[in-house]
């Protein structure tokens, strides 16, 4: 296989047919022009994820790590579990549950500006909107969601490693880091319910966050938090909408909307790879590869395995074999029979936002469709999830119309 494949328009707008040759016939494969070993097979890749000794992610130093700062997902070592449990708390179970009205507030308002129109670009209008806005009100900035937008976009846009893209992304990060700086002040003041607070304040084995840390932190929440969960939502409202059955499934009953999400994240992932680097000589499908090397996982390839998933092509919200409700750390579910998808990765480094993803995209979905009307496409030569930069697959836009009658 020539690996200039992986960089034409081709694999871009359709990788499946790449994907699977990849899996049956190069199941590690050598991409000469990036210098990255290809894995997309479902057990290598969720090796890999649960190998964080062996596989570090410590690739993320020269991406988010030149943008924001240092941040605990480029770390493999202690230094990772105590900054996650300083972090992590507010995103899951019963404290996350606190920002449900939050979460809510958030979407009336978008909802607001369009609930009245027969046509909506959903992606203009509300996915690209909703995660960031949720997240600077967790902060503590309520209504600073339209300065954080472009900021966020600059810094994404830096991590390609371009000099011109890199200094827009770090300037965009001085004037987001000034905006809150504001925040680390009175930290300590037991009034303050913020994320930022609580953060600030947490103490795990007498390690406390730095500024820095928290500034760090806080911009990558945003890059990471922002944009997978906008291009989930719009993935989603896409393979509802395309598949009639599964619309009308979903329109009787709203929770539905929660396996939809799932089978997003598996058959449509908006994160389809990510790379870790070796921390030493690693044997795979009998080939050595040296330490050092950069290994990047295709998720989006491991979810069509069909060794793993029956009919994998298709999207089935009723799947016997995919793990459809809350996500699991280690992966799968309390049935043998039922996998788990991959998009939010596995083991030491699972997205730590993965539980308000799903909440943000099921509750912003349902009351779209109370709010608004029984939604269809307005387009039907709109395309569907394709390929953008090294890592993302998501619709560009979603022209949806809504019917009240």
């Amino acid at each position: 296989m020539d690996a200039s494949i992986l960089y034409s328009k081709e694999y871009r707008e359709k990788p499946e047919p790449i994907w699977e040759q990849m899996r049956n016939d190069h199941p590690l494969f050598y991409d000469e022009i990036g210098e990255i070993w290809w894995l997309t097979r479902y057990d290598d890749v969720e090796r890999v994820f649960t190998e964080h000794e062996l596989f570090s992610s410590s690739t993320y130093e020269l991406t988010t790590g030149q943008v924001v700062g240092p941040t605990l997902i480029s770390r493999d070592d202690y230094g990772h579990v105590v900054r996650r449990s300083i972090v992590a708390p507010d995103f899951v179970g019963k404290r996350l549950r606190t920002y449900q009205g939050l979460i809510e507030e958030c979407s009336r308002e978008l909802i607001a500006n369009f609930e009245g129109n027969q046509e909506v670009a959903l992606v203009r209008e509300f996915s690209s909107l909703l995660p960031v806005d949720v997240i600077s009100s967790m902060l503590g900035m309520v209504g600073d969601g339209h300065l954080f937008r472009q900021w966020v976009t600059d810094m994404i846009m830096g991590l390609s490693g371009s000099a011109e893209r890199r200094k827009k992304g770090l300037e965009a990060n001085a004037a987001f880091c000034k905006h809150i700086a504001p925040l680390l002040d009175d930290v300590d003041d037991s009034g303050r319910i913020d994320h930022v607070a609580k953060i600030a304040r947490a103490e795990v084995d007498g390690h406390r966050l730095t500024e820095q840390e928290i500034s760090a932190f806080c911009g990558l929440l945003f890059i990471a938090g922002g944009e997978t969960t906008d291009k989930a939502i719009a993935n989603m409202w896409w393979n509802v909408l395309t598949h009639q059955e599964t619309l009308e499934r979903v329109k009787k009953d709203p929770a539905l909307w929660g396996n939809a999400f799932s089978e997003t994240m598996r058959r449509t992932p908006p994160v389809i790879s990510e790379d870790r680097f070796t921390s030493q000589q690693v044997e795979i499908h009998g080939v050595e590869i040296p330490q050092g090397s950069r290994v990047r996982v295709c998720m989006g390839a491991a979810h069509l395995d069909p060794t793993v998933f029956q009919q994998p092509d298709e999207f089935d919200i009723f799947r016997k074999d995919l793990n459809l409700s809350k996500e699991l750390r280690s992966g799968g579910s309390k049935d043998p029979r039922r996998s788990g998808h991959l998009g939010f990765g596995l083991g030491k480094h699972f997205c730590i936002g993965y539980e308000l993803a799903r909440v943000e995209s099921v509750t912003g979905s349902q009351m779209i469709v109370e709010r608004c009307g029984s939604p269809e496409l307005a387009d039907f030569t709109q395309t569907g999830p394709v390929i953008q930069g090294n890592s993302f697959m998501a619709v560009r836009e979603l022209r949806v119309r809504f019917n009240r009658n």
